[in-house]
């Protein structure tokens, strides 16, 4: 594969009820200044490809081989962008030795179509998700000032014999700095020629007439829901399927690396999982509770990563106030750390370790808890499994002066983490007295993330005015130790504010947490 292009297609997309109106109007109604030329009319045959789990669909791509004659062309098609009609898409085009099967991984990219390919889907195997034909009339779209795109207009079949559909499709196709031009025309047009808007594209709407759903539905994994009345293994068991399904859906998006949602999500996925693993440990089947070695494998493998992003948006807010040739050399070793971390996070999601980690916590949470384990009421546990996480919350938290070391409040950050989650897996059992009282804990670990992000950037800053003081020069180290002495002071401010937040951990909304979830 060679001479791939990167493109933003910029189009109208529009229903008609049939296109011979549409071309009796371009015809004879075209208003002036515009004018259309008859272009082409040919075959197209398209084929639409995805994982079983809809990696590609669900991190914002649609995958298609198309065959013109005895060409073959790969495209990756973005799914979102522009308003209403008005479609703005990246689209990565790269030519097909021969098409031949793309179903299985893709081993061997060679251009940028490929190789994004090749991240989304890892070890997955890609399958043909739809077939469609279409019979295209393509026509030139000018005005008075010169070209301006292209008119299509599309028959596109999908399927075969008596199960075949139909879709009609009226796209506008123009450049970016013809849409100001173009727009009087594409009104004119919809108003004129009776078109309805697309409101989504060819293989969503092909996908939906089928009958098949566009994009991703995890395969059931048991119930999720829990009240008053459920038992310990129920609460357990929907704890660790919302944690496990979160952290299968956004997995597309932590291997396109574009947004960092992506590994965040996955990486707090994991610690939910951990914590949950931990805190119904007793009641689980052993290969289960062996899956929280696994998890913080993976926990650890996107760990650097997530943290490398955490200090990328700190540095963005702070990169106008340095200096653009400082901000610059700075910004390049982020964008160069970057790059191995997120090698790291593809290695780890295309490990077989993961696969195996994925199926096998699917299989134990589809089926469900061991008979005989966890059957006793939920709340006849539930206030001792949290009061036990605080007390070991408290017991760091008390031991706290303004002279601790940095580490003993991040010794304190996790246990409150803890303490936060085990109030999230009871929380429908306390009602409101739960929401209440989780949202001082969450508060006291957001303060405390806070403090520890600011200790990572002093640390991270001083260690670039050390270690890369030739690549930055003498502005670039200067700004490096401005930023460390900044994170230092702020990492103080939160020292400040710690011990008013940690005290919020006692008091009245304990005490309604404790009532709520007693058994009187």
């Amino acid at each position: 594969m060679t001479n791939s292009a990167r493109v933003m297609e910029i189009e109208w997309q529009f229903i008609p009820d049939d296109l011979e109106s549409v071309r009796e109007w371009l015809e004879q109604e075209t208003p002036e200044p515009f004018s259309t030329e008859s272009l082409a009319q040919r075959e197209l045959r398209d084929e639409y490809w995805d994982t079983t789990g809809w990696l590609v669909w669900r991190a914002g791509f649609a995958c298609r081989t198309r065959r013109r004659g005895e060409s073959a062309e790969l495209t990756l098609k973005g799914l979102a962008g522009g308003e209403g009609h008005l479609r703005k898409r990246l689209e990565l085009d790269e030519p097909m030795d021969g098409l031949g099967e793309l179903a299985g991984a893709v081993a061997h990219p060679e251009g940028e179509a490929s190789s994004l390919l090749r991240r989304l889907t890892g070890p997955h195997p890609l399958r043909s998700v739809a077939a469609l034909t279409t019979q295209r009339t393509t026509l030139g779209l000018s005005d008075g000032k010169g070209p301006l795109g292209e008119i299509a207009l599309d028959r596109t079949t999908v399927g075969e014999g008596s199960k075949s559909l139909e879709l009609l499709r009226v796209e506008v196709e123009v450049g970016e700095e013809a849409v100001g031009r173009a727009e009087p025309f594409v009104a004119a047009l919809r108003d004129g020629a009776g078109l309805r808007p697309a409101q989504s594209g060819k293989l969503a709407a092909a996908l939906a007439a089928a009958g098949a759903s566009p994009g991703w539905e995890p395969s059931p994994v048991g119930p999720m829901s829990i009240d008053r009345d459920s038992s310990l293994a129920e609460v357990a068991y929907a704890a660790l399927r919302r944690g496990f399904l979160r952290l299968v859906e956004h997995e597309p998006l932590a291997r396109l690396g574009e947004d960092i949602e992506g590994v965040h999500q996955m990486r707090v996925a994991t610690r939910r999982l951990r914590a949950a693993l931990k805190t119904f440990r007793d009641i689980l089947p052993p290969a289960l509770a062996e899956q929280r070695r696994e998890l913080r494998w993976l926990g650890r493998s996107l760990g650097e990563a997530r943290d490398l992003d955490v200090q990328r948006e700190r540095f963005a807010l702070a990169a106008p106030l340095i200096g653009r040739k400082a901000a610059a050399a700075i910004g390049v070793i982020f964008e160069e750390r970057r790059a191995s971390t997120q090698e790291v996070v593809l290695a780890a999601l295309d490990s077989e370790r993961y696969v195996a980690m994925v199926e096998t916590m699917s299989d134990l949470l589809r089926a469900g808890p061991t008979p005989g384990l966890g059957d006793e009421p939920a709340l006849a546990s539930a206030l001792e499994t949290i009061e036990e996480q605080r007390r070991r919350a408290r017991r760091l938290g008390s031991a706290i002066d303004s002279k601790s070391p940095d580490a003993d409040y991040h010794a304190l950050r996790l246990k409150v983490r803890d303490l936060r989650y085990v109030l999230e897996f009871f929380a429908p059992l306390g009602g409101e007295a739960a929401d209440a009282y989780g949202r001082q804990a969450t508060r006291l670990q957001t303060l405390l993330g806070d403090h520890q992000d600011a200790v990572v950037a002093a640390d991270f800053h001083a260690g670039l005015a050390r270690d890369e003081g030739e690549r930055l020069g003498k502005a670039g180290v200067r700004a490096a130790r401005e930023l460390a002495a900044n994170a230092t002071a702020e990492a103080e401010g939160y020292r400040w504010k710690f011990p008013k937040r940690y005290g919020r951990l006692r008091g009245a909304r304990w005490h309604a947490l404790r009532r709520a979830l007693s058994n009187s």
